[in-house]
């Protein structure tokens, strides 16, 4: 008895410091990216931040024994990271140009449902209950509230119009990183190595970032980007990335997706929390109230164990 208790602390140690880092290291990111394109192209931030994570995994991979991708992990790979993070990260990337990195955060709060709606409809995972689809929705109206809070100040000026798509960018996303996320974890042709699979996957987005940055000549500018987009690209290459979203992938190959999907109820508080403290944001009563909706929500998904 004592033997098996020794045998899974390490793996729930494992376990809770991967849900740490995609709750509080993600949270961050979305600040990250924001200061990261405010001098360099879109397309080159992105594609030196995946190119360079992805690489870095792989070579550590490598290093440490495990085997090279086959042509199936790597045509796993190429989708998956077409959308999750091509088109995923860009459309997010674009949509910070005019929304503020916490409006970013609070739509991607839309996840959770997605995410234990595709594992159940395309990937057969198992069937939201009741209880977790009421705590989901929880967790809806208080990313609900924050928006309206929002957009009774609305950014900068910014036409209804510019502003509608971008929310509507953001929410796309989000449909494109969830799909591309769980084909990643949950097809069998996938790399058995959690390092190896999410290193080739961001990899493969890389390029197709580095592609569009070619086209568009966005190479042509990196002379222009200041020192503190550079920080920000390898804060988003080293956490952001490596840490976090190898955390992320673990998670979803050993957790039921809606204990994983409770970071994007987490990751707001974190990004308004660093809103407030680095780009003096305003926290208000619609902060507050949603505030305590979110946590609510993750603390009853996280109790169903069974969803």
């Amino acid at each position: 008895m004592n033997t098996s208790k020794k045998s899974e602390r390490p793996k729930l140690i494992l376990t809770a410091l991967c849900f740490l880092a995609v709750y509080f290291i993600w949270g961050s990111t979305y600040l990250g990216i924001s200061i990261s394109i405010k001098t360099a192209p879109i397309f080159v931030a992105s594609g030196v931040r995946f190119l360079c994570a992805g690489a870095l995994l792989m070579v550590c991979a490598l290093l440490t024994g495990v085997s090279p991708p086959t042509r199936p992990n790597i045509s796993v790979a190429v989708k998956s990271g077409l959308l999750a993070f091509f088109v995923s990260y860009g459309l997010i990337s674009w949509a910070e140009k005019i929304l503020p990195s916490s409006t970013t955060a609070l739509l991607v709060s839309l996840e959770p449902a997605m995410l234990v709606a595709f594992d159940w409809l395309f990937f057969n995972g198992p069937k939201p209950g009741r209880r977790i689809v009421s705590y989901q929705l929880l967790g809806v109206v208080g990313v609900a509230v924050l928006i309206v809070g929002e957009r009774t100040s609305p950014a900068n000026g910014v036409r209804l119009t510019e502003y509608a798509l971008a929310l509507a960018a953001v929410i796309f996303s989000g449909f494109s990183w969830i799909y591309g996320a769980l084909l990643a974890s949950k097809s069998g042709d996938s790399h058995s190595n959690t390092a190896m699979a999410s290193g080739l996957q961001m990899f493969c987005g890389g390029i197709f970032f580095a592609v569009a940055a070619v086209f568009t000549g966005g190479f042509g500018h990196m002379g222009e980007i200041s020192r503190e987009s550079w920080l920000a690209i390898l804060y988003l290459i080293t956490f952001g990335s490596i840490i976090a979203y190898s955390s992320y992938m673990l998670l979803l190959r050993t957790q039921p997706a809606s204990k994983v999907s409770t970071h994007a109820f987490v990751n707001p508080i974190v990004a308004v929390a660093l809103g407030w403290a680095i780009a003096d944001e305003t926290v208000t009563v619609f902060t507050a109230v949603s505030t305590a909706l979110i946590v609510l929500s993750t603390a009853g998904i996280i109790r169903e164990r069974g969803a």
